[in-house]
């Protein structure tokens, strides 16, 4: 019988090519695995399933079956695994996510979880992640969501907490923003690296890196990185293909003031902390000049062009593996090699100071009797602090969205770091739950 993955947001130029890669270069996939492609947009389909099939017909030995449509019913129907990449609303929505923020003084970096950016594109993704789940209860009954859509901690959570559907995040930033430190410890690779993690999608820390058995993270501070960061001379980036330019410095001066290291770069981490990032003088003292609006549009149209240029010219780029390694655990629980590394999963008691049932960002085991979470080490006192508010408010958000309560929205954003005056709160979330009930599932309007 033949194994069915769908893919929500198949025509995304972001994700779809990466993602297809991973399956099709794993020899455990082959004809008696289905691909199938769902988007609304029927020109980017169309762009992303030749782009993909180009590379399909290319290694015939390793071929799967690969489908499109545009019905989504379709595309649930009979599937294993559905993984969801989306950006509901598309560019419009999330521009307006900063533009709303920024017309009433504020300001997020990113927005993908935190502050009046995040919880604008928590409230429009949420109710749309559960009537997909639920028409999965209804269309392909037990089958598992494979989700890299942000806000990943809420839309992870809420399918569960919702329409009872087992889902699974997929995160590359604590594994690649670890990379680009290697070279400063020693490491030329993985294979001589351990180490844990801890937290929440986004606002998970470090808590333990080694390197052949010492600690990575000494030798970096023995190196005087610290120093270096605090002096503003930290020449440490990472381009990330999907965020743009991500720098090492505010990491690096948190990790000093904590005493544990944030796991994400610059322009992620200071998302939960106004001292960098919550006026101009902030920003400027940091150097965190980057702006969602000019990078978003800019990203767009050169992830787009990525995919659409090669197929006007012919000339096809090589295969490009993802660094979400989703077909991994898939074929860890269909059976296959076991898989150990870093998910966002429902939290079973692996991080001990997070409610339970809070999807958290840990270690963890695949294999085929299921999904076994490594507990996590202590998270100090000081990493506490930050992570258990903001995953309290990342569930009040989520239930703001599917309660469709403005009181109970209000009451997150006033407790946001990233909002500093609770008096101009209201008038915020009149105009967010004014803009984004247009894109609310038709039995929620």
């Amino acid at each position: 019988m033949k194994l069915k993955i769908s893919m929500i947001g198949g025509g995304s130029y972001s994700w779809t090519y990466g993602l297809f890669s991973t399956f099709l270069d794993n020899p455990f996939f082959d004809r008696e695995t289905e691909l199938c492609l769902y988007d609304i947009n029927e020109t980017a389909l169309d762009n992303v399933y030749r782009f993909c099939k180009y590379y399909n017909d290319m290694y015939p030995d390793k071929a799967i079956t690969l489908t499109k449509t545009l019905s989504e019913d379709e595309a649930l129907e009979g599937s294993s695994y559905v993984a969801i990449a989306i950006s509901h609303g598309g560019l419009e929505a999330e521009l307006e996510d900063h533009l709303i923020t920024r017309r009433h003084g504020f300001y997020n970096v990113k927005g993908s979880e935190s502050g009046i950016a995040g919880a604008s594109r928590t409230i429009r993704h949420v109710p749309e992640f559960v009537r997909i789940a639920n028409k999965m209860n209804r269309l392909c009954p037990g089958a598992t969501i494979l989700n890299v859509t942000n806000p990943l901690t809420s839309l992870t959570r809420c399918v569960q907490k919702y329409a009872g559907v087992h889902a699974v995040g997929f995160c590359h930033g604590i594994r690649n923003h670890l990379e680009i430190l290697l070279p400063y410890f020693g490491a030329k690779s993985f294979d001589e690296v351990s180490f844990s993690v801890s937290g929440v999608d986004h606002c998970s820390f470090l808590t333990d890196v080694k390197f052949h058995g010492e600690d990575a993270l000494k030798i970096m501070r023995d190196k005087g990185m610290i120093e270096a960061a605090w002096a503003g001379k930290t020449n440490i980036t990472y381009d990330d293909p999907f965020a743009g330019r991500e720098n090492q410095r505010i990491r690096f001066i948190l990790w000093d003031m904590l005493g544990c290291m944030p796991g994400l770069s610059d322009e992620h981490c200071a998302e939960f902390y106004y001292q960098t990032t919550g006026n101009q003088e902030n920003r400027d003292r940091f150097g965190m000049h980057y702006d969602r609006l000019e990078d978003r549009t800019t990203s767009v149209k050169r992830l787009r062009d990525d995919i659409v240029v090669p197929l006007e010219t012919g000339n096809m780029p090589p295969l490009r593996i993802s660094s979400e390694r989703m077909e991994r655990v898939v074929e860890a629980l269909e059976g296959g090699r076991e898989f150990y590394d870093v998910v966002n999963y429902r939290n079973f008691g692996q991080v001990r100071e997070l409610p339970m049932d809070t999807v958290v960002e840990t270690m963890v085991t695949f294999d085929a009797t299921g999904v076994h979470p490594a507990i996590a080490n202590p998270l100090p006192k000081s990493a506490q602090a930050i992570v258990i508010p903001t995953a309290l408010r990342e569930e009040l958000f989520m239930e703001a969205a599917m309660e469709w309560d403005a009181a109970k929205l209000t009451s997150a954003l006033c407790i946001d770091p990233l909002v500093q005056d609770f008096t101009r709160v209201r008038d915020v979330v009149k105009d967010l739950m004014d803009y984004n009930a247009k894109w609310l599932p038709k039995d929620m309007k």
